[in-house]
């Protein structure tokens, strides 16, 4: 293998500057393009006519949502001081600090509320849409949690036993009525004690009722 003077390799030129052809190239027919444009324009001007503009690029295709994979811990840095390379806008003041966006905000909740939001989705080019699941999809999402599922229980020696949950369910189902119905029996009761307290502390008593001639001043209904 060939050395220069210096003892190192010079096998494929890596010492020399890499150009990307396919974007020069491209710039070139841009160029080109436009001189046209402007040519155009400028026969079109001679002739009173308006000119023409250039047709906008395609914006580049923006991906999907998609589920956060890493949870956001906003927890681990508070009371704690970090120093962020922040724009004048941003830097100076504290708050939660966006580097993708380069601001800073308040609180967690305005935080999360930005990297949710449609700004911050836009930087990291994707659009507010989610992808539309098919019938595979959900099979294969269930597969994976009945997966994971068993993980867990291989690792703390613990089998899910479907029926005994269904009976632990309706045992409690069973309880959660009969202290409902104890309740409604108590608070009846309540009511009917209130109601003849109130009947004896507004009556007459039964002498005078019956020197009136009245059996009673009371409701006959018992």
């Amino acid at each position: 293998m060939a050395k220069n003077a210096y003892g190192q390799d010079t096998a494929g030129d890596s010492f020399r500057k890499q150009w990307d052809a396919a974007a020069y190239a491209q710039k070139a027919r841009d160029r080109e393009q436009q001189q046209q444009l402007d040519e155009a324009n400028e026969e079109r001007r001679h002739k009173g006519l308006k000119p023409r503009t250039a047709a906008p690029k395609p914006a580049p295709p923006r991906d999907l949502l998609e589920a956060r994979k890493a949870s956001v811990n906003l927890d681990k840095m508070v009371g704690t001081s970090q120093i962020v390379q922040a724009s004048a806008a941003a830097a100076g003041q504290p708050g939660f600090y966006c580097k993708d966006c380069d601001i800073t905000v308040k609180d967690s909740l305005s935080f999360l509320d930005h990297i949710n939001g449609k700004k911050h989705q836009r930087l990291l080019n994707r659009k507010m849409q989610v992808p539309t699941e098919t019938l595979d999809d959900v099979l294969k999402k269930l597969n994976q949690m009945r997966a994971d599922l068993r993980r867990r229980e291989r690792q703390s020696g613990t089998e899910y036993d479907f029926y005994a949950q269904v009976r632990k369910q309706q045992q409690l189902d069973i309880e959660a009525r009969i202290r409902r119905k104890d309740a409604k029996k108590k608070s009846k009761l309540k009511r009917a004690d209130a109601k003849n307290a109130l009947d004896r502390a507004s009556g007459v008593p039964d002498e005078m009722a019956a020197m009136m001639g009245f059996s009673s001043f009371g409701s006959s209904k018992q």
